[in-house]
C-alpha cells in the first residue's frame, strides 16, 4: 500500500519565538556591557590611595645591655582623587618593623574622605623597650655608624566607593615601603615616595 505523501514541515511558532527572544536577551546584554565598559572609560575612576606624608625619629635609644627605645612619628595620607563620589577607608593596620623586628602597629576606625580630596592622620608611635638579639645589635651599630636608620612599614587598608552604572567598587590598598631617617637629628629622607599599591 503507498504512503501518503507529506507536505514540506514547518518549524514550530514555539520554537520561532525561543530564538527570537534568545537573540534579542544576547543583542541586550552585548549592549549592555558595551554600555558599562565605555561608561567606565568616560569617568576613569582612580583608586583611593595612602602615602606618607611625614615622618621623624623623634628617639632611637640603644643602651649597654641591649634595649632599644624607639619612637617615630608619621603622618599618614589617604587620597581619594575621584571627582564624583566619596571614598570609604576601612580596616586600616600598619606595622612598622625595624629589619623585620615588629616595633609597632598603626590601626584606625573607618573614616571617610571626600570627593577629590584628602585627609590625614598622625601616629605616634612609641615602642615598648625592647630586647635585641646580637643581630638586631649589629644593625643598630650599623645604623649609628653610618647615620642612617631604616624601617620598613607594611601593611594594607581597604576602600570603597560608588561608581555610575558600574556600582560599589572595593580594593585592597597595599604599602609596603622603607622609612630612612638621618641620626641624630631623626628627620625623614625622601630617597623614594612611600604609597600603597591596590590589588
Amino acid at each position: 500500500m503507498p504512503k501518503p505523501a507529506l507536505g514540506p514541515q514547518r518549524t514550530s511558532l514555539i520554537i520561532w519565538f525561543a530564538a527570537i527572544f534568545c537573540a534579542v536577551v544576547a543583542v541586550a546584554v552585548v549592549a549592555i556591557g558595551i554600555f558599562v565598559i565605555v561608561s567606565y572609560l568616560v569617568i576613569h575612576p582612580t583608586t583611593p590611595t595612602i602615602s606618607v606624608s611625614y615622618a621623624n625619629l623623634d628617639r632611637f635609644a640603644y643602651n649597654q645591655i641591649g634595649i632599644l627605645d624607639v619612637q617615630v612619628s608619621i603622618v599618614i595620607k589617604a587620597k581619594n582623587e575621584n571627582v564624583k563620589n566619596h571614598a570609604v577607608f576601612y580596616g586600616l593596620v600598619l606595622t612598622l618593623n625595624f629589619h623585620g623586628l615588629p616595633v609597632a602597629k598603626l590601626v584606625n576606625n573607618p573614616f571617610d574622605v571626600k570627593k577629590n580630596s584628602s585627609r590625614e592622620f598622625v601616629y605616634v608611635v612609641q615602642s615598648n623597650q625592647i630586647p635585641l638579639r646580637s643581630v638586631y645589635s649589629d644593625y643598630v651599630q650599623s645604623a649609628l655608624t653610618k647615620h642612617k636608620v631604616s624601617f620598613e612599614l607594611k601593611g594594607k587598608v581597604k576602600t570603597r566607593w560608588r561608581v555610575w552604572v558600574v556600582g560599589l567598587v572595593k580594593f585592597s590598598v597595599n604599602m609596603d615601603c622603607d622609612l630612612q631617617f638621618f641620626v641624630p637629628n631623626g628627620s625623614f629622607t625622601y630617597r623614594s615616595p612611600c604609597s600603597s599599591k591596590s590589588s
